[in-house]
């Protein structure tokens, strides 16, 4: 299937059902409100993922902040994105399909850019704020397998929208205590989320321990704990923990997937664990990256 986007046209495989018929893309959000716990490199790795194993997949970048995913994965900021999605009031699919652009390994992008913080102000006006982004990707669901959602570190309306758009909310978490307690919030949010907002009955479908290194006697006790917090909200954690690497780092400022970067890192090995487990408790498991 090809979208077009003005001047361009940006190809990828229409979600298929077995009885042949367009199934709704799955939306995945990532959230922890504490920032520093590696949650954009998360999302990017399971979106380069997803893609590698012929997954159509979108991406949606919801930080402002100048380094965020819109610039790891090649996106060019200045065409018209985020902000110009949450803008929309009665969403229409060719509008929608003018935020999309193409990335070379990690599926389409709606981008952002630094002015994104601008559209809290003017989402807090608007009668049902939260619901904003779930209106506007519903006009494209059906021309994805995955949706990816990458969130700023607070819960802002922006996180709230992706929370409430999302089937499955991921966690990445560091094994410190600041980062548990936001990810606590965000479990807690969930459950508020569904609560409240009618339609959205997100889950969250896993916790993805970051940066972790097994060699400091306090981080495997705090592993523990984030395992004892996930069983305890009927979740579990997506691999064994992503170990510490500056890789991911150096893929990041050239612009390419981990696992195209550095496939063999220990990283790029964990993320595939982790995507692995992702797919496997959703009820898929049939394909394997292209890249491993």
């Amino acid at each position: 299937m090809c979208v077009r986007k003005g001047h361009e046209e940006v190809a990828h495989t229409m979600a298929r059902s077995q009885n042949g018929k367009a199934a709704r893309a799955r939306v995945i959000t990532f959230a922890n409100q504490k920032g520093g716990v590696a949650k954009s490199t998360t999302a990017e790795a399971f979106a380069a993922s997803l893609t590698a194993r012929g997954y159509a997949v979108l991406v949606v970048d919801m930080d402002a902040q100048p380094g965020n995913l819109s610039m790891h994965v090649g996106a060019d900021k200045s065409l018209p994105g985020t902000l110009e999605l949450l803008a929309l009031r009665r969403p229409l699919r060719r509008e929608v399909v003018r935020c999309v652009q193409p990335t070379r390994s990690f599926g389409d992008v709606v981008s952002a850019n630094e002015e994104l913080d601008e559209a809290d102000r003017r989402l807090n006006s608007r009668l049902g704020r939260e619901l904003v982004l779930s209106r506007a990707l519903a006009t494209i669901l059906d021309d994805y397998d995955f949706v990816v959602v990458d969130t700023p570190p607070a819960l802002q309306v922006r996180t709230l929208n992706a929370i409430a758009a999302a089937n499955d909310v991921i966690v990445p978490c560091t094994a410190d205590s600041s980062a548990i307690a936001g990810m606590q919030a965000v479990i807690d949010c969930v459950d508020e989320v569904g609560e409240v907002v009618r339609g959205a009955e997100p889950r969250v479908a896993g916790i993805v321990v970051t940066r972790y290194d097994a060699r400091n006697n306090l981080e495997p006790e705090l592993f523990d704990k984030i395992a004892k917090i996930a069983a305890e909200h009927d979740t579990h954690l997506l691999g064994h923990g992503v170990r510490n690497t500056v890789n991911a780092r150096k893929a990041q400022s050239n612009g390419v997937a981990l696992g195209e970067f550095a496939p063999q890192s220990t990283a790029a090995v964990d993320y595939e664990e982790a995507v692995s487990a992702y797919l496997a408790s959703i009820g898929r498991k049939g394909r394997k990256s292209s890249l491993r």
